[in-house]
């Protein structure tokens, strides 16, 4: 846990997850502890596509043996032809037969993949925090209304479990961010006019939540941040 008398700066990076391409941005905690922000895809949507993938891969994998299958069948058959005692086709055949059984124990251990990330997804619930709400000056409906300053803060309510906030928001001419207070580290996404994040959230250890704008004017009863729209949901 980071202690709580402490405050810590982040530093967002971009990299990449493995191989995959789903773009990814790093905070960093003063050089150490390390966690993420998937860009583009909630937890759930992940979840998903590598489903998708493993299930391609099984495919293909059972594609291979069945070749190999057919390569054995094919020389057991030669094999019986000749007496049934060839020490050569013997030993291709159990060289076959090896790799068939390594590939599949891969399919066994892909599929056991697949059944952890199905369970994942049964147990995922959400709560829906916002859904195209409005904020900042000149919301068609009022929004929330923002005359003093760039910073909106954002009730998520309560967070009773561990799991990810999941953000998106556009606006026509405001660059913003999304900061939540995890613990004592501010966890931030990058400054854009439109994205979707997915920030991990800690159970009953998460704090205030804000937009930050970055295009606002200073007008003699504040400050005019152009408007954005934005949607919240909680996942866990």
């Amino acid at each position: 846990m980071i202690p709580v008398n402490k405050v810590v700066s982040i530093v967002l990076l971009i990299g990449l997850v493995g191989a995959s391409v789903t773009a990814t941005y790093y905070y960093r905690q003063q050089g150490t502890a390390q966690e993420t922000i998937l860009q583009d895809a909630s937890l759930q949507d992940s979840y998903k596509a590598r489903v998708g993938d493993l299930t391609g891969q099984i495919t293909t994998l059972n594609r291979q043996i069945d070749s190999l299958n057919s390569q054995i069948s094919s020389l057991q058959s030669l094999n019986n032809q000749l007496g049934g005692n060839n020490s050569q086709l013997i030993s291709q055949i159990r060289d076959i037969q090896a790799t068939r059984d390594q590939l599949q124990s891969q399919v066994s251990q892909l599929q056991s993949q697949i059944g952890d990330l199905t369970e994942k997804l049964k147990l995922q619930q959400s709560r829906v925090i916002a859904n195209g709400a409005c904020t900042f000056w000149d919301c068609p409906s009022g929004g929330t209304g923002n005359q003093v300053g760039n910073l909106e803060f954002i009730s998520l309510g309560s967070i009773p479990y561990a799991g990810y906030v999941r953000v998106s928001w556009s606006s026509p001419s405001n660059r913003v961010s999304f900061t939540v207070e995890v613990y004592d580290v501010n966890v931030t996404t990058p400054i854009q006019r439109s994205g979707i994040f997915s920030i991990p959230v800690a159970a009953n250890a998460t704090g205030n939540a804000w937009f930050t704008s970055y295009d606002c004017q200073p007008v003699p009863a504040g400050t005019f941040c152009p408007p954005v729209t934005f949607s919240i949901t909680y996942w866990y």
